[in-house]
Parts: C-alpha cells; sequence; structure tokens
C-alpha cells in the first residue's frame, strides 16, 4: 500500500513537473513577443497552408522577375528574400503567366483564340484576335485564383441574368481582358485606400495580403498614421520560405515546359537555365492579321494578351510617379 501511495505521489510530482515546465515556456514565449511589440518587431509566426503559384512568383520574386531599369514612385517593388527592387510591370505579369500556366496544366481553365475588330489604340492597334478563358474545374486556394473565381461568377452571372434564357455553349467563354478587369475590381474592395498604388502594385499587394495571413510575410507593426502612408515592406519570414526553395524550381521548371510546348521559336529561343523567362519575346508577327487563328502559338498569345490588358488599365490610371 504505502509502495502504491508512493508510486501516486511520484507520478503527480512529474505531471506538475511537466505542467509547470509548459507553463513556464508559454510564459517566456509571451514575455519575448511582448518584447519584440513593444521593439516594433513582430513575432514569427507558423506558417500554414499549401502556397499557389502566385505566392511561390511573390516569395522567390528574385527568381521570376527581371530587375527595375529605373527607381522612384509609389509603386516600387522588392524581391521579398534579397531586397532587390524589381521591375513592378513584370512583377504583376509573372504572377498572372504562372497562375493561368498551372491552372491550363492541371485542367481547370481552357483558352482558344476568337476574332475580334482591331481596337486602334495602344499597345496593339491592329491586333484583330483576343484570348478567351473558360474555367473547367474548381480552381485552387490561392489569392488570385479566388479573385479569378469571383470574376467570372461576376461576369456570367450578368450575362445570363440579361439574357434571361438558359446557358448555351458560348456562355461559358469569357474575353481575358474583361476576366482580368473583373479580377482587379474584386482585388480592390478588399484593400484600404492606403494600400493601393495601381494596377501593378495592387495585384502584387493583394497576394502579398494572403501571404501575411499564412505565415510566410510578417507585417511591420503601424502604429501611426505615418507608418500606413509610408507603406512599409513586409518581412519574410525566413525559414518558412526556404522550405518552398524545390516548389520554386518545380514552378520554374512547368513554366519552361509551357512555352516549349506552346511558345514561337523565338519564346524559346535563348531559355537560360535560370532567372526571369521574358514576357515580352513574342513572336514579332504575332498581330499579322493574314495568319489563321490556328497558326498562333498559345503561349505567345497569352503573354502578349496579358501585357495588353495590363498596359491598358494602367493607362486609365493616374501616373503614380507624379509628386512622389
Amino acid at each position: 500500500m504505502e509502495l502504491a501511495i508512493g508510486a501516486a505521489l511520484a507520478l503527480g510530482g512529474v505531471a506538475l513537473l511537466i505542467v509547470g515546465w509548459k507553463a513556464w515556456q508559454q510564459l517566456i514565449r509571451r514575455a519575448g513577443e511582448l518584447a519584440a511589440e513593444e521593439a516594433g518587431i513582430p513575432s514569427v509566426p507558423e506558417p500554414e497552408g499549401p502556397v499557389g503559384s502566385d505566392g511561390i512568383v511573390c516569395l522567390y520574386a528574385h527568381q521570376f522577375v527581371r530587375p527595375a531599369t529605373k527607381g522612384g514612385g509609389r509603386d516600387r517593388a522588392f524581391a521579398v528574400l534579397t531586397d532587390q527592387e524589381l521591375d513592378p510591370e513584370d512583377f504583376a505579369l509573372q504572377l498572372l503567366y504562372a497562375l493561368l500556366t498551372d491552372l491550363f496544366r492541371e485542367g481547370r481553365l481552357d483558352f482558344r483564340m476568337a476574332e475580334r475588330e482591331p481596337s486602334y489604340t495602344p499597345p496593339f492597334p491592329n491586333k484583330a484576335w483576343e484570348l478567351q478563358v473558360r474555367q473547367l474545374g474548381e480552381l485552387p486556394a490561392s489569392p488570385l485564383a479566388n479573385a479569378m473565381g469571383v470574376a467570372f461568377e461576376m461576369i456570367l452571372g450578368r450575362r445570363r441574368g440579361r439574357r434571361g434564357r438558359a446557358a448555351e455553349a458560348d456562355d461559358d467563354w469569357v474575353a481575358l481582358d474583361d476576366l482580368i478587369d473583373r479580377m482587379l475590381r474584386a482585388i480592390r474592395q478588399e484593400l484600404s485606400f492606403w494600400e493601393r498604388t495601381g494596377v501593378y502594385g495592387d495585384l502584387r499587394t493583394y497576394v502579398e495580403n494572403a501571404l501575411v495571413a499564412q505565415g510566410y510575410l510578417i507585417h511591420p507593426k503601424q502604429t501611426t498614421w505615418l507608418d500606413r502612408v509610408r507603406q512599409r515592406r513586409r518581412r519574410p519570414n525566413v525559414e518558412a520560405i526556404e522550405e518552398l526553395a524545390e516548389e520554386a524550381q518545380q514552378l520554374r521548371a512547368r513554366l519552361v515546359s509551357f512555352r516549349q510546348q506552346y511558345g514561337s521559336p523565338y519564346a524559346t529561343e535563348d531559355l537560360a537555365e535560370e532567372g526571369p523567362l521574358p514576357i515580352q519575346q513574342v513572336d514579332p508577327e504575332l498581330m499579322d492579321t493574314k495568319r489563321s487563328l490556328g497558326e498562333l502559338p498559345l503561349d505567345d498569345c497569352l503573354r502578349a494578351s496579358l501585357y495588353e490588358v495590363l498596359t491598358s488599365l494602367r493607362q486609365l490610371e493616374p501616373s503614380s510617379d507624379a509628386g512622389v
């Protein structure tokens, strides 16, 4: 009996020691977090959830986006890991290009070329075709894919409601420029006034906000009005991001494979083993009105269409460089 009582007391003592040790660890951890908050240094969160192709491009932007050729302006883009200044236009293009090619490869989207009247406006005034998109399956949980799902619902719901009839085969096809425009509208509804910097920066900021929520980026402490105006850059959760290095390599390999399969000889020549894949390196005869739609390379058409829609949207905005 005495032996049983002694064993019970010993087990109880061990349990109390374990509970006390865990409580002490939590106390120390919380004290460190409070000290960091007082010093203006955010604590490092635990990352959670998968990262889509748009998130990978954002986290490893130094591998996917070309460096900036000029500085200045409110909309400045920087690589998360290297702090190198990058081209904001190319950043936005690479985000969308990686997302769309992956969704096509996974069978979630389909593309087709359709004839249209030339717009006679820059950047391609004589372009007599448009790239159309159709959703085939459920879109993955990534920030730009979520915005794309909302855009599809907005366009197709309004189209069918206006016609007041059952859907037909062609009702599911959406012009890529309309889709990107609607995506941007949905994105801007979730951005604060202080976060908006223009079409390029808004796409990038939307992805970064999602990565903050997942714990891969850390939002700087903003205690004053001036901090919000400055838009201080987010800090990387380096350890968590480095665990995605292999996924970044796999994404680049998929982009190269897509370009080799669906691109023109102009798109595939001089492809480097690493570094950014040029967006604007397309077939120079892509806008030739004498070519049939079946002769147009999909990869070149996709990149030209993305450049066209972002350029057109950017031209509607006031200059972000003025007075900054």
